[in-house]
């Protein structure tokens, strides 16, 4: 049976991620950089995970210049914060598309699953 659930937006997700990693900062060191999602489809729109000396944020728009960009559709951003979709699946089945430093891309990973969403 599916799950009947409103989807959050990626504004809402952005700011879900937001606040886990200023509640917990020590997720994102040693993963210093600028992240940028590029996410296509319905919830369109830019956004930028920033870990630096002020601590990690995100934000709407490309704030600065990135080291990696990712470049997937507003479903799978989704699934890929949930668990629900393995990063490596989707870079290696073309749903994530990935320019830019691929050592910092991969570091993602444990951010991202660090968290409950």
């Amino acid at each position: 049976m599916a799950k009947n659930y409103v989807k959050p937006s990626m504004q809402e997700v952005f700011q879900i991620i937001d606040a886990a990693v200023k509640t917990d900062p020590s997720v994102t060191k040693g993963k210093e950089g600028v992240y940028q999602f590029n996410i296509k489809d319905e919830d369109e729109g830019t956004y930028q995970l920033i870990i630096d000396e002020n601590g990690p944020r995100t934000v709407e728009g490309a704030e600065q210049d990135p080291y990696v960009i990712l470049t997937l559709k507003a479903d799978h951003f989704r699934d890929l914060v949930a668990g629900d979709l393995n990063p490596t699946a989707a870079f290696m089945g073309g749903k994530l598309k990935i320019k830019g430093n691929m050592g910092l891309a991969l570091k993602l990973q444990t951010v991202l699953n660090s968290f409950d969403f």
